[in-house]
């Protein structure tokens, strides 16, 4: 007799099939990794049965792991099932899987005549931790600091040496071998050595798994010719057998190789915008970065073409190439630019980028450039894989008639046209039953569509009323991370017919107790529309014991069950069979030429109510029935470093517990693996680590249990847990070492240093502020690095120029902080205490420049190397200094009486008021270049402040005895506008041109430069001397000296938010460019106060000058200059 061709084999001759099982692994019938793991879901470990010869109705099967008396999952055949063939979808518990040696994992088919068949065995090794642990890198550079840099025998590589193979040391890992046995060095982990895009593998051997020894990895001669000449990053990654990768990449080392030493490499591009080798994306606000390759004079010719590679690796550890061509249309240029667009760069934000190009001209082999690396840091994206489209899904439902139903794949970065992409559908059934399918197609070029039939009886059409999760993966499992998962309502929910009920089990927890009730159970099924005449309603009852399935109960809908509720009877021999496990309980409607309808299932559970208790944190104190909190300090060492959670209940060999930490988001609601429940013992201990009680410090969590028996689960009563702050003195880690008595003299070297603080471990994001006069962000967010951790300290130098600002006798605060939590925000950091200290520095006026005739107002050139000084009276004229020499140069006369003035931004323009008459008052216009005038403008008649917009096109004049602002043209010197306002004598325009604030006799207006529409007047009570806008708020600042008073307005609002009063005959008003700090002269008291202008309070003074009028700051902000009208001098004051 021939063999049925297809036949389907017997159970014996199967395995159960594990999705994206790794094998080989040596001495095991495959591997599980994390991987695996989290794509197959929480529900576990997939294990499919597929279609078997003798399949039939009433089949039940079980999964075993380990223990052959408790089945871990189990199912009964269904009519379809059998009849269509289908494979079968079991799943085995996260419970079931400790890390280590698992099984043996098979399956049991009983028949209904009680035959038995069973498939093959699978012994698993099961590991979820990678090489040097499992901690993930949470910040670029994308570099595991755990594994120690490779160490090639020689750093410069030429065809001599090549020849003879390069030896390449790797170190022992992890650095830190006081981490757990698992995450060290073993036995068939493959280091892979990568230099350039070369890999060369390497497996590691029993023995040099037995020893801590340095491994040598020998880079032979055919190697380097892959590799080639040029500069070359060499780094290497691990993986473990079970296919678990370390986080990141080793350390890098550059090395040099030169194979030919006639070879002749073009110079080496760079990026425009990353100077000294580190490019930030951030900085780039969106914008293109711009690739620089050097042309003249370097062999090119016209019709060449450049092409640039660059080449990275991505946060999810995909390698990466970017090419762009351009041609070369002139040797003349000095270097051809091309743009990096900023969508591009984004993916490799952390990565070293390797950036290198090749000229290209017909029939002749391209030239090969030096290669250049560039760091890029900067805020990461997510380069991740997207998740599966369906287009016909609309808002997350699937219409189960779409034929076909088309899954879009988007091309992907770092797609290969032969990679093998992977579809996966995940899916359950309405009653419950799991459903698991796998398409595959190559990758192409772009976009990538399956298009999956769907026809009667259709997979998807099947699951209606079900849920369907998709996904894909590159490749084989686990060689970079799966995609984002789509899920999908495979129809609207609504359309599942209701579930059952049964009498003796109500909801909200449907259980069966025998002792309770003696006979059998009475299911309901409530009418529905969908049983018209002809239809025929099917009741199943599928035990999760052998026996306990009850032969499917059907029932024809005639004329006589119109509209009523249909009654079944489960025989109580059936339901005792699932004693202390669980039964589904679910029904379906077949109509003729109709589809199939399926119910939502009920789970019965079979036994006495479970009632469980809260658990209980070891560590903690009790309080209340459902309340303990804990002391971190019974967390931290010398105590272990963790907090046990313990669950106690009568408990039974099959049940598993599933416990739950809920607390602040991250590393305060730790994902814990399920265990099996311990009878014998009693109760079952789950370690949480302290940086979970480290994560809610001052907070409360919730803890509970989740036990499932039989297929059904049970929820505890839930614990609430106080987690007590830290004591202060715990965290007073901060200091200034060099500082002495509190003060930290400027003239010295001086550091901030913070020592080990609890919780403390590697990767923990660490800011420090410095708080004085100027703030300044001494680390940012910084992830703690291996070192750092490992010498238990973290220490930065404050920088001398920043210490040399400060005032003398001014407070200068550190305060540090540090995430618990895993978060990257600065704002859910714990506080490591704040210190204080007083800054000695006598550097305040460092200079005073000899000037003439009551110096009184000042204006400084945009590079701020030119500084302009009215002065009224003998010589009455306007000086201008040199601030680089600190000296006059140049004495501007024939000024009449010179008192307001402005420069124009590109300093070619000095306007200057005459103010010799109270009437007729003109604006002289002066060369810089010469000092010559160039034109006078008339028609004022008394001006006072006089202003220009950012861009010098227009000039605003405060013409006081006119009550005008008046507006002039600055390209033709004509006027634009006169702007009615009462007596003005200062002008301030908003840092984006579109707003005049005024400071009048008694009032302050806001006009619309758009209309020159008045829009607000303030009341101010005194006359003003001077107003001033700031360039970092919206505040503007009016000194009032008669009155001691600086009115600061908001000019949102445009209203005054504050008086500051008390100072002596405030004059001038000046902003810092880029701190919130704001500088006025008092002139009644010769001193520059300091304010904070966010806070809005005074912070500080500097003293040394004489009746101060104006002052000005320069653009990078290190120096004030002020106007001393008494002592006929300008002060340089260091701030």
């Amino acid at each position: 007799m021939r063999p049925v061709r297809n036949a389907r084999p017997c159970v014996a001759q199967l395995a159960p099939y594990i999705p994206g099982l790794k094998v080989p692994v040596v001495g095991f019938s495959g591997g599980v990794n994390t991987a695996l793991l989290e794509s197959h879901g929480n529900d576990g470990l997939i294990c499919i049965l597929r279609s078997y010869a003798s399949q039939a109705e009433g089949d039940f099967i079980a999964l075993i792991c380990a223990n052959p008396d408790i089945p871990v999952d189990t199912h009964t055949v269904t009519a379809q099932e059998a009849r269509e063939e289908k494979a079968i979808v079991l799943r085995t518990p996260l419970a079931r899987l400790p890390d280590g040696t698992v099984g043996p994992v098979y399956i049991v088919v009983t028949h209904l005549d009680s035959s038995r068949e069973e498939t093959q065995r699978l012994n698993l090794k099961v590991d979820r931790v990678a090489p040097t642990g499992n901690e993930p890198i949470v910040a670029p550079p994308w570099v595991n600091e755990r594994l120690p840099r490779p160490q090639p025998a020689q750093t410069f590589i030429d065809s001599t040496t090549a020849q003879r193979g390069v030896a390449v040391s790797i170190g022992f890992y992890p650095l830190d071998t006081t981490l757990p046995a698992n995450t060290h060095r073993a036995v068939r982990d493959r280091i892979r050595l990568i230099i350039g895009s070369e890999i060369v593998e390497h497996p590691v051997t029993e023995g040099q798994a037995s020893h801590r020894n340095p491994i040598t990895l020998t880079v032979n001669y055919g190697t380097w010719l892959k590799i080639g000449s040029g500069r070359h990053a060499c780094a290497y990654d691990v993986l473990d057998e079970a296919g678990n990768y370390a986080p990141g990449r080793s350390p890098t080392q550059m090395l040099e190789v030169l194979l030919n030493p006639n070879e002749k490499l073009l110079d080496s591009g760079h990026i425009v915008e990353a100077p000294s080798g580190t490019l930030d994306a951030d900085k780039l606000a969106g914008k293109s970065a711009t690739l620089r390759f050097p042309i003249a004079g370097k062999g090119w010719a016209s019709g060449d073409t450049l092409r640039a590679s660059l080449r990275g690796r991505t946060l999810t550890g995909v390698e990466v190439e970017q090419i762009y061509s351009a041609p070369v249309s002139s040797t003349a240029i000095q270097y051809l630019d091309i743009a990096w667009p900023n969508a591009d760069l984004s993916l490799l934000i952390g990565a070293l980028i390797q950036l290198s190009y090749e000229r290209l001209r017909p029939g002749q082999p391209g030239v090969p450039s030096e290669n250049a690396f560039i760091q890029v840091t900067g805020t990461p994206v997510d380069s991740g894989l997207d998740a599966p489209q369906v287009p016909a899904a609309n808002d997350g439902v699937l219409n189960p008639l779409t034929d076909p139903v088309r899954v879009i794949i988007r091309s992907y970065m770092g797609q290969h046209p032969d990679d093998c992409v992977t579809l996966v559908l995940d899916g359950k059934y309405a009653n419950g039953h799991g459903y698991y399918q796998e398409h595959r197609l190559p990758a192409g070029t772009g976009d990538i569509s399956f298009d999956l039939a769907n026809g009667q009886d259709g997979d998807i059409r099947q699951l209606e009323s079900g849920t369907l999760r998709l996904y894909y993966y590159i490749n084989l499992p686990g060689q970079r991370p799966p995609s984002k998962d789509l899920n999908l309502l495979v129809g609207e929910p609504m359309v599942a017919l209701p579930k059952v009920q049964v009498l003796q089990a109500p909801e909200p927890d449907p259980t069966f107790d025998p002792e309770i009730f003696r006979a059998n159970a009475n299911v309901t099924v409530r009418w529905h529309a969908a049983f018209v005449r002809g239809a025929t309603v099917v009741l199943y009852f599928e035990g999760s014991a052998l026996g306990g399935s009850a032969p499917p109960m059907r029932r024809l809908i005639t004329d006589v069950w119109p509209g009523e509720d249909l009654m079944f009877v489960v025989p109580r021999i059936y339901v005792l069979a699932n004693l202390n496990r669980s039964a589904r309980i679910y029904y379906i409607v077949e109509r003729p030429g109709l589809r199939t309808l399926y119910s939502q299932p009920l789970v019965m559970k079979v036994g006495s109510v479970l009632q469980l208790d809260v658990p209980l944190i070891l560590q903690s104190t009790v309080t209340g029935p459902a309340t303990a909190t804990l002391n971190p300090l019974h967390v931290l060492p010398p105590l272990a470093p963790i907090a046990t959670l313990r669950v106690r209940y009568p408990m039974l060999p099959g049940d598993d517990i599933q416990p739950i930490f809920k607390g602040t988001f991250g590393l305060g609601t730790p994902v814990i693996a399920p265990k099996p429940a311990d009878p014998a013992l009693g109760h079952v201990d789950f370690s949480l680590s302290n940086q979970v009680i480290a994560a809610n410090l001052g907070r409360q969590a919730s803890v509970s249990y989740i036990v499932t028996r039989g297929g059904a689960s049970t929820s505890s009563q839930i614990l609430s847990l106080t987690v007590e702050t830290l004591p202060a003195q715990h965290l007073d880690r901060v200091s200034v070492p060099q500082a002495l008595v509190g003060a930290i003299d400027v003239s010295k070297a001086h550091s901030v240093r913070v020592l080990e603080w609890p919780f403390m471990r590697s990767g923990q994001p660490v800011w420090i502020d410095i708080n004085g006069v100027a703030n300044l962000p001494l680390r940012e967010g910084t992830p703690l690095s291996a070192p750092e951790f490992a010498a238990k300290r973290v220490e930065h130098s404050l920088p001398a120029a920043y210490l040399r600002s400060l005032p003398n006798r001014s407070t200068l605060t550190v305060e540090t902080r540090v995430s618990l939590n895993g978060s990257a925000h600065k704002d859910f950091a714990v506080k490591l205490g704040t210190v204080s200290y007083r800054i000695e520095n006598t550097k305040g006026v460092m200079a005073n420049i000899r000037a003439a005739g009551t110096p009184t107002n000042l204006a400084l050139s945009a590079d701020g190397t030119r500084l302009y000084v009215t002065q009224a009276t003998t010589p009455k004229s306007v000086a201008v200094i040199d601030t680089q020499n600190y000296r006059v140069i140049h004495t501007i006369t024939n000024m009449g009486s010179p008192l307001w003035l402005a420069l124009h931004p590109n300093g070619s323009r000095l306007y200057v008021s005459d103010n010799s008459s109270a009437a007729n008052t003109p604006v002289r216009v002066i060369s810089t270049q010469d000092y010559s005038t160039i034109h006078t403008l008339t028609g004022f008649t008394t001006a006072h402040g006089l202003t220009l917009n950012k861009t010098g096109t227009r000039l605003y004049v405060a013409d006081n005895g006119a009550s005008e602002m008046v507006i002039f043209d600055t390209t033709n010197h004509d006027v634009v506008s006169r702007v009615t306002t009462t007596r003005p004598s200062a002008i301030a325009i908003s840092p984006d041109g579109t707003r005049a604030h005024i400071a009048g006799a008694f009032d302050w207006r806001a006009i619309n430069l758009a209309n020159n529409a008045q829009l607000s007047q303030v009341n101010t009570v005194s006359h003003p001397q001077q107003i001033a806008h700031s360039p970092l708020l919206q505040r503007i600042y009016i000194t009032q000296p008669d009155r001691g008073t600086v009115l600061i307005g908001n000019t949102a609002t445009l209203q005054i938010s504050q008086t500051l009063s008390g100072l002596q005959r405030p004059y001038g008003v000046a902003f810092h460019p880029r701190l919130e700090r704001a500088y006025i002269t008092q002139s009644g008291a010769d001193l520059l106060t300091l304010m904070d202008t966010r806070a809005q309070n005074v912070i500080g003074t500097y003293a040394g000058f004489s009746q101060p009028r104006d002052v000005v700051v320069s653009p990078d902000g290190t120096y004030a200059y002020v106007a001393n009208a008494r002592n006929n001098t300008v002060s340089v004051v260091v701030l």
